[in-house]
């Protein structure tokens, strides 16, 4: 029986990851399309609400599911019963998708002040519809996730990731060959998000009408004593469990509150400075693209590292810490460095031109950084240390806010990217800190470093000889968007292939490590042979 239920947490927690993977994926790619229909002025618009509707995401997907989950899986051990479980969480988020929804949909006019976009308000009273999805969604995944059935919760978020994607992308198209403006377009972007929340209700209330759950959890008992204990603790886990989902999207919020305000101050006028935002924003699938790798690899390790921390394991809790952040320093430095080296072509082949291309690249620094956060905030509360997390987290946001009223009057959009660098910066070195004091071991060794340098060094050669070769060419004929394309994906394989040769070579990793990630198996090959 134990043997059966390992099998069956491990098959839920592979088929979870695949449907996050997919959704990180997915939700970074339409930025692009969507850029291309409505423009760099458009994709201002739209990244300016997105934010409200990435928070409500992160609570419905990773943060409050969480919370119930566990409290579910733990129900035997805890004596609450699931009806106790299900109806305080339901009664709890419902009263804070409501306050959220009020918030943002009366208090838009606001909001839309503070961004010095007043045309927002629409926009932003659309996206205020997220948090009345939040309740029926986090419940109904939290259940399953707790009984470890993780289809229902998979299918939920593929159908909502594919039906939403589609919605912007055909709403935004539609409106704008019919002539509306483009904030009308950006408000029908910001519905077909909800549309695609609504669509994750309709398959999880369908999975519980089908199979009949919600019948057997009210056939459970309730007491009303344990109410009260059941709602702080997943208010407490709900939003602990989504501080490393936020963190991308937090920054954003303070980009969107102050950015486009700090560009007119700057001296911009209101159309170049709608403009030259949305190209910075051009940036923000690029690290959501940039992290997915080492995030996907990094944290598939963290249910193994939180195995070995219950059953107080320490050799082997101190080597699955080191593994993890060397996966992600290592691959967070291949992604930033590789795309700052073919930043042109890859800015001409996503987004039409070059423009903003140098400050495109100095952002793209924060994928090391996001890449390292999310693995260290994910140790660090797998060993129960979360409110220091949280703290570091504050202490990011801040710091970003205060370098973009600093940077941005100066150095406009790459003042913004300096601020975010330098905030992702600051938390991932806090986070090292209170790391270090929680394990007193070293997490790289020496030869690990070495080999990185060396294949990171061959790498950018490469990059470098192959953009001089394409771009010695070009002079001769000219660039396209479709050259630029076959620059930048050739660039890109050429350099990661090189890359991961090199690491697996060198022996940054043994094969019972490379076994461990995600198509480990099929870079075997490639290790030396006398490598174990």
């Amino acid at each position: 029986m134990a043997v059966n239920s390992t099998k069956e947490l491990f098959r839920g927690a592979v088929i979870l990851s695949v449907a996050s993977i997919f959704m990180k994926i997915l939700s970074a790619l339409y930025r692009i399309p969507y850029q291309n229909i409505a423009g760099d002025i458009g994709f201002y618009i739209y990244q300016q609400v997105y934010p409200f509707y990435g928070i409500a995401v992160a609570l419905s997907t990773l943060g409050f599911p969480m919370a119930i989950s566990k409290m579910v899986a733990e129900r035997h051990d805890s004596k609450i019963t699931l009806k106790e479980i299900m109806l305080t969480s339901l009664a709890l988020l419902s009263v804070m998708g409501m306050l959220f929804f009020l918030a943002l949909y009366f208090g838009a006019e606001f909001i839309a002040g503070q961004m010095n976009d007043h045309r927002l308000v629409q926009l932003i009273q659309i996206a205020a519809f997220s948090f009345l999805i939040m309740p029926i969604v986090s419940v109904a995944r939290g259940y399953y996730q707790g009984i470890y059935d993780m289809v229902p919760t998979a299918v939920s978020q593929v159908s909502e990731q594919l039906v939403r994607v589609g919605a912007i992308l055909l709403l935004s198209f539609i409106l704008i060959e019919q002539g509306y403006s483009l904030y009308q377009a950006g408000a029908g972007a910001v519905f077909g998000s909800v549309i695609g929340g609504v669509m994750g209700i309709i398959v999880l209330i369908t999975f519980m009408s089908v199979r009949k759950d919600w019948n057997n959890v009210m056939q459970s008992g309730l007491r009303t004593g344990r109410i009260l204990t059941v709602a702080k603790t997943i208010f407490l886990y709900g939003v602990t469990f989504s501080v490393t989902s936020l963190i991308l999207v937090l920054f954003q919020l303070v980009d969107s509150m102050n950015l486009y305000m700090l560009l007119r101050k700057s001296g911009l006028g209101t159309v170049s400075a709608k403009e030259w935002k949305g190209i910075y924003d051009r940036g923000q699938p690029l690290i959501q693209l940039g992290t997915v790798v080492s995030n996907s690899i990094a944290l598939s390790l963290v249910p193994v590292l939180s195995g070995y921390i219950a059953k107080r394991k320490k050799s082997e809790i101190n080597h699955m810490i080191k593994l993890v952040l060397i996966i992600s320093l290592t691959f967070g430095t291949a992604a930033s460095i590789g795309l700052i080296c073919i930043m042109e072509p890859v800015n001409y082949m996503l987004f039409t031109d070059t423009k903003g291309s140098s400050t495109l690249a100095v952002l793209s620094v924060s994928i090391l950084f996001t890449s390292l956060i999310m693995a260290q905030a994910s140790v660090l509360q797998s060993m129960g240390h979360t409110m220091e997390t949280m703290l570091i987290l504050l202490a990011g946001i801040l710091t970003k806010w205060f370098l973009n009223l600093l940077l941005v009057p100066q150095y406009q959009i790459m003042g913004a990217a300096l601020a975010t660098v330098l905030g992702f910066f600051l938390m991932s070195f806090l986070l090292f800190i209170v790391l270090k004091k929680r394990v007193s071991q070293p997490f790289f060794d020496k030869k690990q470093l070495w080999i990185l340098l060396i294949a990171t060094l061959s790498m950018t050669m490469v990059l470098f000889l192959i953009n001089e070769l394409v771009n010695g060419i070009l002079g001769q004929i000219g660039i396209s968007r479709s050259i630029a394309a076959f620059q930048a994906l050739g660039s890109a394989a050429v350099g990661g292939f090189l890359f991961i040769a090199v690491i697996i070579r060198q022996g940054m990793f043994t094969s019972s490590e490379l076994y461990m990630v995600p198509f480990g198996t099929k870079l075997a090959f490639l290790l030396p042979k006398n490598k174990s």
